[in-house]
C-alpha cells in the first residue's frame, strides 16, 4: 500500500505522519510513500522521514519515496537527506 504524503509537510503534519509510519513498521509493512503532491516540507517532517527510513531498515523492510516532487527533492538535497529518495 502506498501512503500519499500531504501537500504541506510542516510541524503540524509531523505527528500524524510519524504515527502512520510507525504503524506500518510495527505491522511489518513496507513503506512506500508518494511524494508527488508535496509543495513544502519542513525540518520536523524530514526528521520523521529519516527516522522512518532507519526504522524500516532495522526491521528489514523496504522504504521508498515514489514520485518525489521538485520541492521535496530540493529540500532533501539541501539538508543532505537526498538518500531518502534513492530508488
Amino acid at each position: 500500500m502506498t501512503l500519499a504524503l500531504d501537500t504541506v509537510l510542516d510541524t503540524t503534519a509531523a505527528a500524524p505522519l510519524r504515527a502512520a509510519l510507525r504503524k506500518s513498521v510495527t505491522d511489518q509493512q513496507p513503506l512506500a510513500l508518494d511524494g508527488s503532491a508535496v509543495e513544502s516540507v519542513g525540518q520536523a517532517c524530514l526528521q520523521v522521514l529519516a527516522a522512518a527510513e532507519a526504522a524500516a531498515y532495522s526491521a528489514s523492510l523496504d522504504f521508498r519515496i515514489l514520485n518525489p516532487s521538485a520541492a521535496l527533492t530540493e529540500m532533501t538535497r539541501l539538508v543532505g537527506l537526498d538518500t531518502l529518495l534513492k530508488a
